[in-house]
């Protein structure tokens, strides 16, 4: 996913109304991967789909679970799609998901996918953008 998103953003776009210029790649981080990863099992399992938990935790409780001090974060979140391909094609076709990778106040990323065949929608994924401190 990372070399989908870094190529995506090496291309000026169009997401909604505003255009973006081309921006610099994102780095992988694994502190971001693993409050994405902890989101997604969550919505699995939990079957539910939401930037907020059922105890009403977003993303910047999550990555401060991880000891990420951050300037800026943020999160895409999907599920259904059964492709990194399918998934990251979906949004870039959505115009606030768009923004968020387009976003240069974002330097790094992390991703995680997790499934749950009793879920309604089986497979989750997680996006988690950031910029730390």
């Amino acid at each position: 996913m990372l070399s989908q998103i870094n190529e995506a953003r090496s291309q000026a776009r169009q997401c909604g109304d505003q255009q973006f210029e081309a921006v610099e790649s994102l780095a992988w981080s694994c502190k971001l991967e693993a409050a994405a990863k902890s989101h997604s099992q969550d919505m699995a399992e939990n079957d539910y789909f939401s930037h907020t938990d059922p105890e009403g935790a977003g993303i910047e409780q999550r990555v401060g679970n991880q000891d990420y001090v951050w300037q800026a974060v943020g999160e895409n979140v999907a599920a259904g799609y059964t492709s990194v391909s399918a998934v990251v094609e979906g949004w870039l076709d959505s115009p606030g998901h768009c923004r968020n990778i387009m976003n240069d106040a974002f330097t790094e990323m992390g991703m995680a996918k997790a499934e749950d065949s009793e879920s309604r929608y089986s497979t989750y994924w997680t996006q988690t953008l950031g910029n730390p401190r």
